[in-house]
């Protein structure tokens, strides 16, 4: 009886190991193993010929958990059915013999089946779930032995189930191994829940899926933020522009700002202060080729156009040519990393969005529209207005006077202009309207 029990326990734990192996197989990272292969690793070559073709290990790990299942319950039954039925038949069950040895194969089978469910086929699999290299490892080797043993065996299930697969007008030998967006973002998120992944990391990967389906527009400065130089300004007023703006390149215009000609390097100004003088000054030499761009263009097209150009710096064009603002290289990168701080960037600079009170806040009129609506957590026209100084002046009618402050009401908020100047407007003050809500 006693070895009839540990033959018995032999095979659920042979059961275990096949169930076992099978999970930590399939939960292999491929691309992982491959790599380790042609690096020489010798268990890395035995699991990376069993997963290079499914059918072949899972044919293989089938026969395994068949003969071993097959041979417990065959086991099982001729071992225990009969002294159970004798037993039966001394406590007195008034039935007759053939139906208490068919009682007793039921009773043998159901415990059996229990303990190789939970020993054989849950635990084991539950292990490997977390333990997947491991019992890869461990399973390589004599899955590979059983595999050349029972080769014939394993061609004619694999030619069955292809044969059978096929019908279903389905390719057995094809794997979806393309990572879609979402499936690269579900796993970022799982590796950031176990803390795989930082906070700081998973911000990045989500922003660079963002660049796509963002438009140059979202992260650019306005027309009337940029620093630019009038192409007929003489060494003291260029000196004194990039002295008073602390930035490193600067648009150089003919005329109005919609004609940009050139872009002005400042460390080119150093190195002509260090050779020349005022008098060989001449800015139309020193500026160069400006690159250009469309408002329509999306953020990941853009670094890609930039990158092509040596470019740092892009002027985005509107549809009619003229300048709509500018982008540099930095401002892309942002969009990945977050904000990037110089030495002067808080220099004098204003937040855009300030609170004034509760329920209150002022802000810069060029301040994009769908931040705006970020912010809020409200629906603005963001389609037809790309800044707050176009909704105000859309919905308006008109150019406010300086010195003129007129209010509007929108979708439960409600705007007022605090500042203006010629022809635009500069700080708007935008409160919660909770009468409306």
């Amino acid at each position: 009886m006693v070895l009839a029990v540990i033959t018995l326990v032999i095979l659920i734990l042979i059961n275990a190991f096949f169930a076992a192996s099978e999970i930590a197989l399939i939960g292999l990272n491929d691309n992982k193993v491959k790599k380790q292969a042609n690096d020489g690793d010798k268990k890395a070559i035995q699991l990376n010929n069993l997963i290079s073709e499914p059918g072949r290990f899972l044919s293989t790990i089938q026969i395994g958990i068949t003969l071993a299942g097959f041979l417990a319950s065959a086991f099982a039954a001729d071992f225990f059915a009969g002294p159970l039925a004798s037993f039966l038949t001394d406590l007195g069950v008034p039935l007759s013999e053939s139906l208490l040895q068919t009682v007793s194969v039921v009773v043998i089978t159901l415990v059996l089946s229990y303990f190789t469910l939970v020993f054989g086929e849950l635990v084991p699999k539950q292990l490997a779930l977390q333990k997947t290299e491991g019992i890869s490892n461990v399973a390589a080797g004599p899955l590979t032995i059983l595999f050349k043993i029972t080769l014939p065996v394993v061609k004619f299930l694999t030619f069955s189930t292809n044969t059978i697969v096929r019908l279903f007008g389905l390719d057995p030998n094809a794997r979806n191994d393309e990572a879609s967006e979402e499936d690269i973002r579900m796993l970022v998120e799982l590796g950031g829940e176990k803390g795989n992944i930082q906070q700081a990391e998973r911000m990045m990967i989500n922003n660079i899926f963002e660049l796509d389906d963002t438009k140059v527009t979202g992260i650019s400065t306005h027309r009337t933020e940029i620093a630019a130089i009038p192409l007929d300004a003489d060494l003291g007023e260029v000196i004194s522009t990039v002295n008073s703006e602390k930035y490193t390149r600067f648009p150089v215009f003919d005329g109005d700002i919609d004609n940009i000609v050139g872009i002005l390097r400042a460390k080119d100004l150093l190195e002509l202060m260090e050779d020349g003088t005022e008098k060989a000054f001449n800015l139309s030499e020193l500026c160069h080729e400006p690159f250009f761009t469309s408002s329509s263009r999306s953020i990941d097209r853009l670094l890609r156009d930039m990158q092509k150009g040596n470019a740092h710096i892009a002027i985005i064009l509107d549809e009619f040519g003229g300048t709509e603002g500018l982008v540099t290289i930095e401002d892309v990168i942002e969009e990945v990393v977050g904000e990037i701080l110089s030495e002067h960037n808080d220099i004098g600079k204003e937040e855009p969005i300030r609170k004034v009170s509760p329920g209150k806040y002022r802000m810069k009129a060029t301040i994009h529209l769908l931040d705006v609506e970020d912010f809020f957590e409200k629906e603005l026209p963001v389609d037809e207005y790309e800044t707050l100084n176009g909704f105000m002046i859309g919905r308006l009618g008109y150019f406010p006077e300086p010195g003129d402050q007129p209010e509007l009401t929108y979708k439960g908020l409600h705007f007022k202009v605090e500042e203006s100047g010629e022809r635009r407007i500069e700080e708007i003050t935008v409160s919660v309207n909770e009468e409306s809500e």
